[in-house]
């Protein structure tokens, strides 16, 4: 592949950078390895497989300690992987990865990995088989050819259940970012790997319930209280909840009522998508809907509203902002590229870990067409994106990133 030249203005460390384009076939070899295992959400006999391959990984790495931590329920039989090192400074990092992807069981089979041209493919070869391959080969640049052990403790988390909300890892997400000065996201960085994540959304689901009074349909309609008008009533003067100006959504997107043709519906149920960036909205949402929903169109039936939240939102604070500056800054600086800030639509592991550790995403490579038979890794990524990440772990090291007292 012939790289275009960095730009004059750029001054790289040039060890560093060269060292990084020769980490490149590794990177592109464990990602192979990666990809053409599967390790489906719902398949837990391949996501254990997987975990014991990572960790071996890791001990072969020299971490000095490696640990399958089973998730509790709903995700029992599922592995997170947690790799630490251990070197000679203060400084705690937490790496955030996830190795469960979106495809079925036989995916890896049926369509491998394959490389053409300046691309590859494979199920979850972005997210995030890819990223975790230069996670780990850049370890083993920090190590073996920099031999930098500047830090307190470098810890990995490979998470298996990412993809289906994290219900069977948040909980150690949250214990590691409080043992932890910050932690960095390995996920996508954009299709040209020209972004850092800056933001994500919280997410909830809002469920409405309607409980009317059955009848017969054509024997007595009169004595019914019908549930599907009066959720009809309540979806249309709960149409504006969004915000667009502050990206909050709000969107009705199932429901149902009646089971039979000849009976007046007694239930009826409607559900929302709903995403917010700042906490406090979840709570204007949900007082706005209680309020609202006083107002019925048939006095006799309940309407009751609950409001589920998987994810808090992961905001860009002061303290997010300033890492993400100064990851601007050495970027622009040594490799002539200017990254954007990019503010995810949904949520993922940083907001988890945010609310405990402060926290940056968008570390990862780049990514085309996530979770389709089209998903692409954009290979000329690689090697910016790893001297990135080894630069972030050196200024974070030196204490450069963010005050590290103890």
């Amino acid at each position: 592949m012939i790289r275009p030249p960095l730009p004059p203005e750029a001054k790289p460390d040039a060890a560093l950078l060269s060292f990084c384009e020769q980490a490149e076939d590794r990177v592109l070899q464990l990602t192979e390895q990666l990809v053409n295992m599967d390790s489906g959400m719902d398949d837990l006999p391949a996501l254990e497989r997987k975990a014991h391959v990572l960790a071996d990984i890791f001990r072969g790495l020299g971490a000095d300690s490696v640990e399958l931590r089973e998730a509790p329920e709903p995700r029992r039989g599922s592995y997170n992987v947690v790799a630490s090192f251990k070197g000679t400074g203060k400084a705690r990092v937490l790496m955030l990865t996830h190795y469960d992807t979106v495809f079925p069981a036989g995916e890896s089979a049926r369509r491998p990995y394959h490389r053409e041209g300046d691309f590859a493919y494979g199920p979850g070869v972005a997210d995030m088989q890819s990223s975790i391959a230069m996670l780990i080969a850049a370890v083993e640049v920090l190590h073996d050819k920099l031999g930098q052990r500047n830090y307190g403790t470098l810890t990995i988390h490979c998470n298996a259940d990412e993809e289906t909300g994290s219900y069977g890892s948040r909980a150690l997400i949250q214990e590691l970012g409080r043992a932890h000065h910050v932690s960095y996201n390995m996920e996508q960085s954009g299709k040209n790997g020209e972004l850092i994540t800056i933001s994500g959304r919280g997410i909830a689901k809002g469920t409405l319930t309607v409980t009317g009074v059955a009848s017969h349909a054509g024997g007595g309609p009169e004595k019914g209280r019908n549930a599907g008008y009066e959720l009809a009533h309540q979806l249309l003067q709960l149409m504006d909840l969004s915000r667009p100006e502050i990206r909050t959504g709000v969107h009705w997107t199932m429901g149902s009522f009646g089971s039979k043709l000849n009976v007046i519906p007694d239930h009826a149920e409607a559900f929302a998508d709903i995403r917010v960036t700042r906490i406090d909205e979840f709570d204007r949402i949900r007082n706005t809907i209680e309020e609202r929903i006083k107002n019925k169109l048939i006095p006799d039936c309940r309407v009751d509203f609950d409001m589920d939240i998987s994810v808090l939102p992961f905001q860009n604070d002061p303290v997010t902002l300033e890492l993400a500056d100064k990851v601007v800054a050495f970027t622009e600086r040594e490799l002539g590229r200017k990254l954007g800030f990019r503010h995810a639509n949904g949520g993922n592991d940083t907001s988890h870990c945010a609310q405990v550790c402060p926290s940056l995403d968008g570390f990862g490579l780049g990514c085309l067409d996530n979770h389709s038979e089209k998903e692409t890794l954009p290979v000329a990524t690689i090697i910016p994106r790893m001297y990135i990440l080894i630069r972030t772990w050196q200024e974070t090291f030196a204490g450069h990133m963010l005050n590290i007292d103890n």
